[in-house]
């Protein structure tokens, strides 16, 4: 299953809720020994029940980690473990990199955020006009038919996001509903974007993440990844048989790069949890860009982008929202936290920040998704061991 994961998206959106902070607390709990036991439990209890092989867990608090652990298999039929450093398929989390690209261009004055998307891509001069604002907020209406992301076996040629942004561009439906006016969730809106990144940097969107993010953070196990690529460290994904707890298949093979802005990175735990410190202690550009990204988007009309939810089975986000490339959390929890899913062939993932406390927690598993998956018992944990709520 490829990339088609609003479904889940949504239901793990309410996860998001209801948590309040107390930043002292989280301080006092780094020598909590109780937490290292409880999260191995939950995530030896997934792998028990067949959701996934292994399990890789990073918890930090303002940069420092609190619990770096991995539980299970890399791989099955060597029998590997996990291990430190550990590389997965990430998924969807890779919006948020996609998104602070944009950002960051913006920053430097190489775009502004209002600019019609027509300005930077041709390929859409002729239709209603959007914006890269509504791009990164999935509020520009662009339909996602996911029949055209490639599962070609020709690994030689893979698209660049340019080809598949002129793609989109050329769908037989290329709006589900007027620019601006609603929010939907859609992958076309990050591949999309992908192109724009291309297009203004001149350079392919994998290079550009490595020039602008990767490298200068010190994100050595992250990058945008290849079909063909060979990865220290890289670990399997799987499809758990349904009815058979403990088997598993190879996932449907797909070109993970033409995933692109939307779902094509991978990356380690301990990688994400670095990241999340970074950005959020204004090292990839100024804290007033920081909270652009943070920021809930909104509709032309003024209101928030979450009040007019295109889908009605999307009134679960309930009060959630969402920013650039995170899911932000309400205005009336006590304190933000800012969180997004992961989901492709044989991955899932989850990362997540409470903004005052600095607490990042970061689960990846070599499974699909699931509702044996342990990222709701691992929140359970951080909320009652280190944020004692």
């Amino acid at each position: 299953m490829l990339l088609t994961r609003r479904t889940l998206l949504k239901s793990s959106a309410l996860m998001g809720t209801g948590l309040a902070i107390k930043p002292a607390a989280a301080e006092a709990a780094v020598s909590d020994s109780g937490l290292a036991s409880e999260i191995g439990d939950a995530a030896r209890s997934a792998i028990r029940s067949g959701a996934c092989p292994g399990v890789a867990v990073h918890i930090s608090l303002r940069g420092r980690s609190l619990l770096s652990n991995n539980y299970g298999l890399a791989n099955i039929e060597t029998a590997s473990g996990l291990a430190g450093g550990s590389v997965f398929r990430i998924g969807s989390l890779t919006k948020q990199f996609t998104a602070a690209l944009v950002v960051k261009l913006a920053s430097d004055g190489k775009l502004d955020l209002d600019d019609a998307v027509s300005k930077h891509l041709a390929c859409f001069a002729g239709s209603p006009s959007f914006t890269v604002r509504e791009l990164l907020n999935h509020t520009a209406g662009l339909h996602s038919d996911e029949q055209n992301v490639s599962c070609q076996t020709d690994l030689a040629r893979p698209k660049s996001q340019m080809a598949l942004a002129q793609e989109i561009s050329a769908q037989s439906v290329l709006f589900d509903f007027e620019p601006g006016t609603a929010w939907l969730y859609s992958n076309a809106n990050y591949i999309v974007l992908g192109a724009v990144i291309e297009t203004l940097t001149a350079m392919s969107l994998a290079d550009a993440a490595a020039a602008m993010i990767f490298k200068p953070l010190g994100l050595d196990k992250t990058a945008f990844d290849s079909s063909d690529a060979v990865v220290l460290g890289r670990v399997d994904g799987y499809s758990p048989v349904d009815g058979s707890p403990g088997a598993f298949t190879h996932p449907a093979f797909i070109e993970i790069s033409e995933a692109g802005g939307a779902g094509a990175m991978r990356s380690a735990a301990t990688d994400l949890g670095r990241w999340h410190h970074a950005l959020f202690a204004n090292r990839l550009f100024d804290g007033r860009f920081v909270d652009l990204m943070i920021t809930p988007g909104r509709l032309r009309d003024g209101r928030l982008s979450g009040e007019n939810r295109f889908s009605p089975d999307d009134a679960s986000y309930g009060e959630v929202q969402y920013g650039m490339g995170l899911l932000v959390s309400p205005s009336s929890q006590a304190h933000r936290s800012v969180l997004h899913y992961g989901f492709i062939n044989g991955f899932s993932a989850f990362l997540e920040t409470f903004i005052e406390a600095r607490l990042t927690t970061v689960v990846l598993c070599n499974g699909d998704v699931g509702p044996a998956l342990p990222f709701r018992a691992v929140r359970k944990i951080v909320s009652a061991r280190i944020l004692k709520s």
